[in-house]
């Protein structure tokens, strides 16, 4: 005699409902979070890698921000570094031209330009911070502002609000570069000219204007020469500067890279794809839909229909 357990078969199916139900559960949530596991106990012997990658992805964009930070002070240098070059330059050639003539009508108005316009570029300010401040980054480091104010000072470094402290940030693991410039240090020898000029031209030998004798003529040789040693001296501060540009964004391209790799290697661990997962979806509904079905049919069999 067959003997039919209901009670067996509905627990049967009812164990598979069940089943049915935790994966379409799942499937749902995969696709609502876009990713594989809600914990990390979820990846087992993953965890470990996925920890990892995740800890050096944080400090590879940790130095991305840093090297951008200072991507932007070196490329402010550079623009005022290319400033006071370009203003030193126009008082040499104008000393070069008076020394040629031997005479000058314009040599005070010009370097009254220049030096206000070197002034602007050594107080640059960026989000209230004085670029070349050190670490007063509150204080204009300047504070002569014309030449009547340079040559109304005992010496060029009385004008100097700036401290001693530059400005460094860490772009790597053991790699702490060194960005900021002072003021001092770039614009003092460039300023100890003009207040030179400025002093002779108001002392007794002066005033630099017109005709100009053997004296102002020896005189102005001297300064033309300060004033290439001063040019020099500025370019080699741009030749630094460029130089960390060129640092900073061989750092800044291979954190780029790095962050491209991590990024791809911790979506392949703990990332769903989210159409293999629909379609996943799809097949674990149609299931769950066929054991409502037969868990349906199995709470109707009774005894009597095999009578």
């Amino acid at each position: 005699m067959t003997r039919v357990s209901s009670f067996g078969h509905q627990q049967v199916m009812l164990s598979s409902l069940l089943n049915n139900q935790a994966r379409v559960f799942t499937d749902q949530t995969q696709i609502t979070t876009g990713k594989k596991e809600e914990k990390y106990a979820g990846f087992a012997s993953e965890t470990s890698t996925l920890l990892g990658a995740k800890s050096v992805f944080g400090q590879t964009k940790g130095y991305l921000r840093a090297t951008d930070h200072v991507e932007r002070f070196l490329s402010t240098n550079d623009i005022q570094l290319g400033s006071m070059v370009s203003s030193a330059q126009n008082v040499r050639d104008t000393i070069l031209e008076a020394i040629s003539q031997e005479e000058t009508f314009a040599l005070n108005e010009l370097m009254g330009e220049a030096y206000t316009s070197m002034v602007s570029a050594m107080n640059t300010n960026i989000g209230g911070v004085y670029v070349f401040s050190g670490g007063r980054t509150d204080v204009e480091p300047v504070t002569a502002k014309s030449v009547a104010d340079l040559l109304a000072l005992p010496a060029v470094t009385d004008m100097y609000e700036n401290d001693q402290r530059r400005p460094a940030a860490k772009v790597g693991q053991n790699t702490l570069l060194e960005y900021g410039l002072l003021a001092d240090e770039v614009s003092t020898s460039v300023f100890q000219v003009f207040k030179d000029i400025a002093a002779y031209d108001a002392g007794p030998s002066g005033p630099l204007s017109g005709q100009l004798n053997t004296a102002q003529l020896t005189f102005l040789k001297g300064e033309l020469a300060n004033m290439d040693a001063a040019l020099d001296d500025l370019r080699v501060f741009v030749a630094r500067n460029g130089t960390r540009q060129n640092n900073v964004e061989n750092f800044s391209n291979e954190y780029e890279a790095q962050e491209v790799f991590l990024e791809t290697f911790i979506s392949d661990i703990e990332d769903v794809d989210v159409a293999e997962a629909v379609t996943r979806l799809n097949n674990d509904q149609v299931a769950l839909e066929a054991s409502y079905k037969i868990t349906s049919e199995l709470s109707k069999i009774s005894l009597l229909n095999f009578l």
